[in-house]
């Protein structure tokens, strides 16, 4: 028994070391050399400016500092994957006196650069006050170790070109826009900057300039700011193929229409075509037509109505359309199956040769989206 219990608690530290080093974030802090403004003061030798990078020594950071050896970003190296490289400069420290109080001001940047994303740079000023030079430079410090915690919480395990920057009214705001030619309808994945999942999807419905605004399409997980978004790449078009029952008449409908999502939010424009047989005279249809959608969780559920003119022996001799209920699900990103019910009519036109047709129908299909 006590072989088996000790045999378990090695599996538990086990697992629990794997899984914290797979949260692991590795970070290289290059230090620029200090200003001189900042050397007349001997800030270097203040434990809470050696210590304003701690913030990145805590959970899910695997911390150590790189000598500096040159300004260019390019000169350094990413050895692990997912290594990210921070260069912390301090721009310039001023003094001022007033009576009794003692003010110092810090002006820092700090540069995030991770394999796979673009650099982020980070503008801040603290100020710290006090009866003495000591003690104002040592509460500067220690406010700006407030900020380094914020830059901390933006790296990610998993580096993508935009992150989530918050939410406001149950809507995402993330770190693109128009500039980074993001339009309404696309779709991202989310990933978490602890242990890089994919914890769901969103899609844009409101775009402005440099910010996007976003809603859930299905989420595996809570989205905190931070986490890493990229864009599902799609010129915006989708294939639908799809097969139909039409009941009452027996007949089978085969047929295909083109979608555009691209710009549009929860609705978009489609065209299509369908062959009809089972009729005398085999028919083809082409019509347009209008699809809206809604997501729910894993599911995206459309209504479709279209309108159109039915070919029959060498013309046109029907006028008609179908509305439809569409449920789809989405296994990979350029792939949707679905299952659809609804109703279908098709009038002839005025010719007693050629009979109306049309009823309930039941069907299924695929949409490759491209």
């Amino acid at each position: 028994m006590r072989k088996i219990l000790l045999f378990l608690a090695v599996l538990i530290l086990i697992s629990g070391f794997a899984f914290a080093q797979e949260n692991v974030i590795p970070v290289k802090i290059v230090e620029f050399p200090l200003p001189s403004s900042a050397r007349t003061y001997e800030i270097s030798e203040y434990r809470s400016f050696v210590e304003m990078d701690r913030p990145f020594m805590g959970d899910g950071f695997s911390c150590r500092f790189a000598p500096f050896t040159s300004a260019d970003i390019s000169d350094y190296s990413y050895d692990t994957e997912g290594e990210a490289i921070v260069f912390k400069r301090v721009e310039n420290v001023e003094k001022t006196e007033s009576i009794g109080t003692v003010f110092f001001t810090a002006k820092f940047q700090y540069i995030v650069c991770q394999e796979g994303a673009e650099p982020v740079v980070h503008n801040f000023s603290t100020v710290g006050n006090g009866t003495t030079a000591e003690q104002a430079l040592d509460r500067c410090f220690r406010n700006a170790a407030i900020h380094v915690s914020d830059i901390a919480g933006s790296i990610s395990v998993r580096p993508a070109p935009f992150t989530v920057s918050s939410m406001v009214s149950g809507e995402y705001i993330l770190s693109c826009g128009k500039k980074d030619k993001i339009a309404k309808g696309d779709e991202f994945h989310v990933y978490s900057k602890r242990n890089g999942q994919d914890i769901g999807k969103l899609f844009a419905v409101n775009v402005k300039d440099d910010i996007t605004f976003a809603q859930p399409i299905h989420l595996k997980d809570q989205i905190i700011a931070g986490d890493g978004v990229e864009k599902v790449r799609m010129i915006g078009f989708g294939a639908n193929f799809y097969y139909d029952r039409i009941f009452g008449d027996d007949l089978n409908c085969f047929g295909a229409y083109l979608e555009f999502f691209r710009f549009f939010r929860a609705f978009r424009f489609l065209v299509g075509t369908e062959h009809i047989s089972g009729l005398d005279d085999n028919c083809w249809n082409i019509y347009g037509g209008l699809k809206t959608m809604w997501h729910l969780g894993y599911v995206d559920l459309s209504s479709l109505i279209y309108i159109g003119r039915g070919y029959a022996d060498s013309d046109y001799r029907y006028t008609g359309g179908s509305i439809k209920l569409l449920a789809e699900f989405t296994p990979i990103d350029w792939i949707k199956i679905g299952l659809e019910t609804g109703y279908s009519k098709w009038l002839a036109d005025h010719d007693n040769d050629y009979p109306n047709y049309g009823g309930f129908l039941l069907g299924a299909g695929i949409t490759l989206r491209f």
